[in-house]
């Protein structure tokens, strides 16, 4: 069964909010917010929570704006459906902090994005200049071998 999730790139004066994450999967490494849907859920609902259990920040549903969809792939097999928000933010989060998911900060997009970035999630860095490229309706496909991202494409 494909599951569904949600990722968020919430925008500061500063950057993009980033959480260096407690727990697996990709502990250790700068993610964007978000997380699975849970049954009965709006798409929207879920980014707002997960933004809320993430963050510690509740924001209103309408501060969401919907981007698109990333199809992810692991050993050829479609195993998620990533549902693609923006949402820009100010002092609400009062970053840098720890919350109970990791370590949370206000980075440079261009430093979470670099290619050669070791510390960032394999599909974090691939989508965020898509995300933050200013259009919707994307459709993007991140294929998996195993742990290792080997293909990124939009379609």
């Amino acid at each position: 069964m494909v599951k569904k999730y949600t990722l968020v790139s919430m925008l500061t004066p500063l950057g993009v909010v980033a959480i260096n994450r407690r727990k697996p999967p990709f502990r250790g490494m700068w993610n964007l917010i978000g997380g699975k849907v849970e049954k009965g859920e709006t798409l929207l609902a879920c980014a707002a929570r997960e933004t809320h259990e993430e963050t510690g920040v509740l924001l209103p549903e309408y501060r969401f704006t919907s981007l698109g969809v990333l199809d992810w792939y692991v050993d050829g097999e479609l195993v998620g459906l990533i549902y693609l928000y923006s949402a820009k933010v100010g002092d609400e989060l009062g970053l840098p902090r720890v919350t109970r998911e990791g370590l949370l900060a206000s980075v440079d997009p261009s430093w979470l994005s670099a290619p050669d970035n070791q510390g960032a999630v394999p599909d974090a860095r691939a989508v965020l200049p898509a995300m933050l490229s200013g259009r919707s309706n994307l459709h993007l496909v991140a294929r998996y071998t195993g742990d290792e991202l080997t293909q990124f494409e939009e379609l």
